[in-house]
């Protein structure tokens, strides 16, 4: 008894549970100020950028060590966001902003298991909103009852901290107010600098935007990461269910080679050595009607050569045939942009036709991925990984291109140009329209067609590399314009 009176327990201490979230409940305070800063009342631009940045900022806070590869991986998914606003660029940089964080909490992960997070973080975040930004794991390792006691610890310990402020200040505060209004009375200079004139309206919307910049930011800082995706146990369906089996996958491969070497050699006939087309079918005909169809042809060869391989070892034949079969489609993809050409010579260039020629070649890079497989004899992991990367390495080349101004200067070239489309393009091809002959613009477009007007910077906030190099080379083509 002596022993137990003898020994006091030690003084309650600000506790670690409680105190972990504060720095990240200040950061969060900042990123609200600095959205209001960047965006209220301004269109989007450096600005995304630059609040990335600071979200990376404020969530690396105590991992300053590690901050190198994820700062690194931001700016460059931030950069096509600094090129134009899009929504390819955003795309770009949500992925750069989960990958940065979740690479910062990750020490010593490597690439796949970082992207491995990334997705399981992602698929999970919409769940996150609203979530206290306090680590969980804080609390879940001192054990259930512990985690318990803590709760009603911190509940208690805040009903008591607010009691005893309320205790404290509200005489203070009250006769402050008091006073303030006898020398706002006495004061005409005190009272015009405490004159408010408020809009209700601006008011309320404007704490919604912040409310909502805090919702959106907050699970962002949360600590806590998610186990990784189980990426290497991806399969593809079991070749048997798609009713294969070795003498059917023999079979098949020769009687499609053959049907596939039949339409090559036509297109090549028509396409390359000019061979006569069908009576009353034109060459724009002939090109629309297959380039589309040729393309489905070639995904359906790739996925048919993936459920083949299986079977490849059961015939000496399977594999030169998979090869030649692969080999084929690829060329078929290369008739289906020439049918693309020729139909984009007669009736011009669009959106959805570059879109095409685009995906045309990555079909075709896809099936020498292929290829590549069949012969490496490589797991399907490593084709997913390869032709994901090419996709997403093309589609981050493509931020950086202005394609209005591509398809303004074909389109303008053209005899018969289609002026409401190229009218749709819109400031970005205004560059095209001022190089075009007959430039300036008001001799085929009216001021409000939206070509004949340049990109619009009102600011550092909505600046974009794509907008400024526009607009200064409009100005300069028409400073040139009266030497002409």
């Amino acid at each position: 008894m002596a022993r137990r009176a003898g020994c006091r327990a030690p003084a309650p201490g600000p506790s670690p549970v409680l105190s972990a979230g504060w720095p990240r409940w200040a950061g969060l305070a900042a990123l609200i100020l600095l959205a209001d800063l960047l965006f209220w009342h301004h269109r989007p631009g450096l600005s995304l950028a630059l609040f990335a940045l600071a979200i990376l900022g404020v969530a690396a806070i105590g991992h300053g060590r590690r901050l190198a590869g994820p700062l690194g991986l931001l700016v460059l998914a931030a950069a096509p966001v600094v090129e134009h606003v899009q929504a390819l660029s955003l795309a770009f940089l949500t992925l750069g902003v989960a990958g940065a964080l979740v690479w910062l909490r990750s020490p010593g992960a490597r690439a796949p298991e970082i992207i491995a997070r990334t997705a399981a973080w992602l698929g999970r975040l919409p769940g996150q909103w609203g979530q206290p930004l306090a680590p969980r794991r804080a609390l879940t390792s001192l054990g259930p009852g512990a985690a318990a006691a803590a709760r009603v610890v911190r509940s208690a310990g805040t009903a008591g901290r607010l009691r005893r402020s309320l205790r404290d200040w509200a005489f203070p505060l009250a006769g402050s107010l008091v006073f303030l209004a006898l020398l706002m009375q006495a004061n005409p200079v005190i009272a015009r600098l405490l004159s408010l004139d408020l809009d209700l309206w601006a008011t309320v919307t404007r704490a919604l935007f912040w409310g909502g910049i805090a919702l959106f930011t907050a699970p962002l800082l949360a600590p806590d990461m998610p186990e990784p995706m189980a990426l290497g146990a991806m399969r593809l369906p079991a070749a048997a269910r798609f009713g294969l089996n070795p003498r059917s996958v023999l079979r098949a491969l020769l009687l499609f080679n053959a049907l596939i070497a039949v339409q090559s050699v036509s297109d090549l006939g028509i396409l390359v050595f000019g061979a006569a087309l069908p009576e009353g079918m034109s060459m724009a005909e002939y090109a629309h009607r297959g380039a589309y169809p040729l393309l489905a042809t070639a995904l359906l060869a790739g996925g048919f050569a993936l459920a083949a391989r299986p079977f490849l070892a059961e015939h000496r034949a399977m594999t030169p045939l998979v090869l030649l079969w692969l080999a084929q489609n690829m060329v078929l993809c290369g008739a289906a942009m020439l049918r693309l050409e020729h139909y984009i010579d007669a009736f011009g260039l669009t959106y959805l036709r570059v879109y095409a020629l685009i995906w045309m070649a990555l079909v075709a890079a896809g099936l020498g991925l292929v290829a590549a497989q069949v012969l490496l004899g490589r797991p399907n992991l490593w084709l997913l990984i390869r032709c994901t990367g090419l996709g997403l390495a093309t589609l981050y080349l493509c931020a950086f291109v202005n394609f209005a101004q591509i398809i303004a200067a074909q389109n303008l070239a053209r005899p018969a140009a289609d002026h409401g489309y190229i009218c749709a393009l819109g400031p970005m091809a205004h560059g095209a329209l001022m190089a075009a002959p007959g430039a300036p613009a008001g001799l085929k477009f009216g001021f409000s067609c939206p070509i004949s007007k340049r990109p619009r910077i009102e600011g550092w906030r909505d600046w974009g590399f794509r907008s400024w190099r526009v607009a200064r080379y409009s100005a300069a083509m028409a400073k040139a314009e009266p030497a002409l």
